[in-house]
C-alpha cells in the first residue's frame, strides 16, 4: 500500500511512467491493498474482543486477499515476460495521448519512439536534430524492472498469506470469551529449580514437624510419669495419716 500511494503521489522518477503505462495494473494493486487493509482491520478487533464470528468473518476475507494478490501477480508477471516490447509498441501508438507521451520523454530523457522523428510530441527538449534518444529502450527498461518488482514482491507475499490462512483455519475453534485470559505471568512461572527448592522445603517442614511430634510424645510421656509417681506419693501420705488415726 505504501509502495502503491507513493506511485500516485509520483514518489520517485520512475513513478510517472507507471502511472501512463501500467494505470489498471496500479488501479488493481490500490483495490487489493485496501481489501487486505480492510481485512487486518478485521481481524485486529476480533483479536481484541475475544469474538469468534468476526475472526470467521475475517478468515472468509483473507481468500478474496488471496485473490487480489494472485490477480495483481499475474498480471505483471504475463505483462513483463511475454513479448513487453510488442505491448508497449501498441500502448505508445495506439493508447497514448500527446500529453501521455510528453511527460514519458520528460521523465525518461528521451524523444519519439524509436527516434526523435517517429511518433515523438516536440517540446523545448525533443525536436527532429536532438540528441536525445528514442524512448523504446528506456520505457522498455522501466517497465521491465518496475514488473519484476511488483510479481516477485506479491508472490513472495503470497506464501505468507498462505500461512497466515492455515493459522487461521487451525485456530478457529479455539477461541471463546477466557481466549489469552488467566496466564501466569513469566516471573511467576515454576521450572525444575523451583519445584526442587519447593520440594527441599516441604522435606525440612515434614522433619520439623516429626520433630516436634516426638518432643511432644517425650513432654506428654514424662507429665504422665510424673503425676503417676505424685499420685502414688499422695496415696502413701493418705495411707500414713489412716495408720496414725487409728493408732491414736
Amino acid at each position: 500500500m505504501a509502495c502503491s500511494l507513493l506511485v500516485w503521489a509520483r514518489g520517485w522518477r520512475g513513478a510517472e511512467v507507471s502511472m501512463i503505462v501500467d494505470v489498471d495494473l496500479l488501479i488493481l494493486l490500490s483495490l487489493a491493498c485496501f481489501i487486505c487493509l480492510l481485512t487486518s482491520i478485521v481481524g485486529l478487533s476480533g483479536s481484541l474482543l475475544n469474538s469468534r464470528p468476526i475472526l470467521a468473518l475475517y478468515t472468509f476475507l483473507l481468500w478474496p486477499c488471496l485473490v487480489s494478490k494472485l490477480v495483481v501477480g499475474y498480471i505483471s508477471y504475463k505483462r513483463a515476460n511475454f513479448r513487453l516490447d510488442r505491448k508497449l509498441n501498441m500502448v505508445w501508438s495506439r493508447y497514448l495521448t500527446n500529453l501521455d507521451r510528453l511527460r514519458i520523454q520528460e521523465n525518461l530523457q528521451c524523444c519519439g519512439y524509436y527516434s526523435p522523428l517517429h511518433q515523438a510530441t516536440f517540446s523545448r527538449m525533443c525536436y527532429p536534430r536532438t540528441n536525445l534518444p528514442g524512448c523504446k529502450g528506456p520505457l522498455f527498461a522501466a517497465e521491465s524492472l518496475s514488473l519484476r518488482r511488483l510479481y516477485r514482491a506479491t508472490f513472495s507475499l503470497v506464501f505468507v498469506h498462505l500461512v497466515n490462512i492455515l493459522v487461521s483455519l487451525l485456530c478457529s475453534n479455539h477461541v471463546n470469551v477466557n481466549f489469552g485470559k488467566g496466564l501466569t505471568p513469566r516471573r511467576y512461572r515454576l521450572n525444575g529449580t523451583h519445584v526442587e527448592i519447593n520440594a527441599a522445603g516441604a522435606m525440612r517442614e515434614l522433619d520439623d514437624l516429626d520433630e516436634y511430634r516426638r518432643r511432644s510424645m517425650k513432654r506428654q510421656l514424662g507429665l504422665g510419669l510424673a503425676n503417676m509417681d505424685r499420685d502414688e506419693a499422695l496415696r502413701h501420705h493418705q495411707e500414713r495419716e489412716s495408720l496414725h488415726y487409728s493408732s491414736s
